[in-house]
């Protein structure tokens, strides 16, 4: 059924865009440490849809959430634009390679990792001079944290979907 894939696949952009907007209102105790609540959309994308699909809800969320924001054309819509990237693509070369044999909190924990990694790199590149090294650590343990968390709650969600779509095949 293309148009209930589609339907799921556009609810899935939309609730990632809301949740970017809310993510960009919280305040923030160092720079690129954010919940990343938006990631949980991504999560359920890589798990259902695949990476390419992934990779368009990501980059339509970064695009909407900066023109709402007000931060298109500004460093930090390239990181952004970076770590949602790279994200969208770690995750769905991990699904491809370990398949059912990585939980959706460890789908989730490499792609927050690889997203805060790949901001720094770039964040480097950009703003030579910025002392990185001395928050890889803690922005490596913060993805481990916020990347479980999204994940878990991206696993309530599908869990969730399921027994809704199971009733409603009961009901019909």
């Amino acid at each position: 059924m293309p148009d209930k894939s589609n339907r799921d696949l556009t609810f899935l952009i939309l609730t990632a865009i809301a949740l970017g907007v809310v993510d960009s209102l919280i305040p923030r105790p160092i720079p690129f440490m954010k919940l990343g609540l938006a990631n949980a959309a991504a999560v359920i994308a890589v798990v259902r849809y695949g990476f390419l699909k992934t990779l368009e809800l990501n980059l339509l969320r970064v695009f909407a959430v900066a023109l709402i924001t007000g931060l298109l054309a500004t460093p930090s819509f390239l990181l952004s634009v970076t770590g949602a990237t790279v994200s969208a693509v770690i995750m769905g070369l991990c699904r491809k390679v370990f398949r059912d044999r990585l939980s959706t909190a460890g789908l989730s924990v490499a792609g927050a990792v690889a997203s805060l990694w790949g901001q720094l790199l770039v964040a480097g590149i950009v703003l030579p001079g910025l002392p990185l090294q001395n928050i890889v650590l803690l922005l490596t343990l913060w993805g481990v944290i916020s990347g479980t968390a999204v994940g878990l709650i991206a696993q309530k969600a599908m869990s969730r979907s399921l027994k809704i779509e199971a009733l409603r095949k009961a009901e019909g």
